[in-house]
């Protein structure tokens, strides 16, 4: 693991639809062979959930896809809890779910890309 994936620099995106309310979405590039997908959002049950998704990242006439394989690409629950999904509620448990996440990728707890194949 290199300096860089031992501290990651995050980019946090925090927007608010119709239908779930707020969301958060951080987009981590190349760590330990994944491109990954934090997100953190309302479910249905009423909990506020962070998850990681592994998957690879692309970028074509400046717009931003990602993908994964289902079933195969790890997922991550991070952290969640039930509280009213608030812009200060949603921002607060991603931060919780980032630091969950920086905290394993130092244990060495991450799953790579080697492990996978």
């Amino acid at each position: 693991m290199n300096q860089d994936q031992k501290n990651p620099k995050y980019n946090t995106t925090l927007k608010k639809t119709s239908i779930y309310g707020w969301s958060a979405k951080t987009l981590i590039k190349d760590v330990l062979g994944y491109d990954w997908n934090i997100s953190t959002f309302r479910m249905h049950s009423g909990k506020i959930s962070c998850t990681a998704q592994a998957g690879k990242l692309e970028t074509r006439d400046d717009y931003e896809s990602f993908s994964f394989l289902m079933f195969q690409d790890p997922s991550i629950s991070l952290y969640q809890e039930k509280r009213r999904a608030t812009q200060n509620t949603v921002e607060e448990i991603h931060k919780k779910g980032l630091d969950i996440f920086t905290n394993r990728l130092t244990a060495g707890t991450i799953p790579s890309k080697d492990e996978n194949e």
